[in-house]
């Protein structure tokens, strides 16, 4: 029997929250779109792209709409794991180069088809304070 997060989610949100002011952000807008895989047999495949995103004027991309197009999405597929409540992702091929190789820890909650994965704290780049990423899906049908 499979694990209930094996299939296809849909995004519902995408938050930042500020864990010493309790500000909460959209990093990709509240419109965000994402969806993700989760396989049987380990692997994960995910894209995400942000509100109000813009196709290109012509193919290919001039060197500003593609930098525009990068930086409104991220995109990453490979192995996972599971462990309790852990969710371990071990991305192979990814939007962002330096991901590749690198190990990314979530936490996760599933009821029913609903499924929620919460970073660990880490710091924000801009303030510095404690930030947790938040991720509420809904599985697809």
């Amino acid at each position: 029997m499979s694990h209930p997060i094996v299939g296809t989610w849909r995004l519902t949100s995408f938050t930042e929250r500020d864990l010493t002011t309790g500000a909460v952000a959209y990093p990709m807008g509240e419109g965000a779109k994402a969806m993700v895989i989760y396989t049987a047999d380990g692997y994960a495949a995910t894209i995400f792209t942000a509100e109000g995103r813009s196709a290109a004027t012509a193919a290919p991309a001039s060197e500003s709409e593609a930098a525009q197009l990068y930086r409104s999405m991220i995109a990453f597929a490979g192995r996972y794991e599971l462990d309790g409540d852990r969710l371990t992702y071990r991305p192979e091929i990814t939007w962002n180069e330096a991901w590749n190789g690198t190990t990314q820890v979530r936490f996760f909650v599933i009821d029913d088809d609903r499924l929620r994965v919460d970073s660990a704290p880490i710091a924000s780049p801009s303030s510095g304070n404690q930030i947790v990423f938040s991720l509420a899906w809904e599985r697809a049908k």
